[in-house]
């Protein structure tokens, strides 16, 4: 799967049009560098993840995101636990009650 984050960026232009889709597992490990809010990475759990390693977002927002072209766009789709952070964006996304509210009542229609 690393391989694959490579292969999505390699030749990438301003203009070009990406796409990042997974599903599968998603996790949580410690951060120890202090760089995330609720002291947690999340990660993607590729199929060889358990000897291979999981795929923490640090490394992923350094594949896929920093080196994206200015113009280029990058439409990223995961479906997995844990996935809310995990192209570590520099944006906080707040939500009130009466937001969650209004997403929760369309989620139920």
């Amino acid at each position: 799967m690393r391989m694959a984050l490579f292969w999505l960026m390699q030749g990438c232009q301003p203009g070009d049009l990406l796409v990042f889709h997974f599903s599968g597992h998603g996790s949580q490990q410690r951060n120890y560098t202090g760089d995330e809010v609720d002291g947690f990475d999340e990660t993607l759990c590729p199929l060889d993840f358990e000897t291979q390693g999981m795929i923490v977002d640090n490394e992923i927002n350094a594949t896929i995101v920093k080196p994206l072209p200015r113009v280029a766009k990058l439409h990223a789709i995961i479906d997995a636990c844990h996935s809310g952070t995990v192209l570590d964006l520099p944006f906080l996304c707040r939500m009130d009650r009466l937001v969650a509210f209004c997403c929760f009542s369309v989620a139920q229609l």
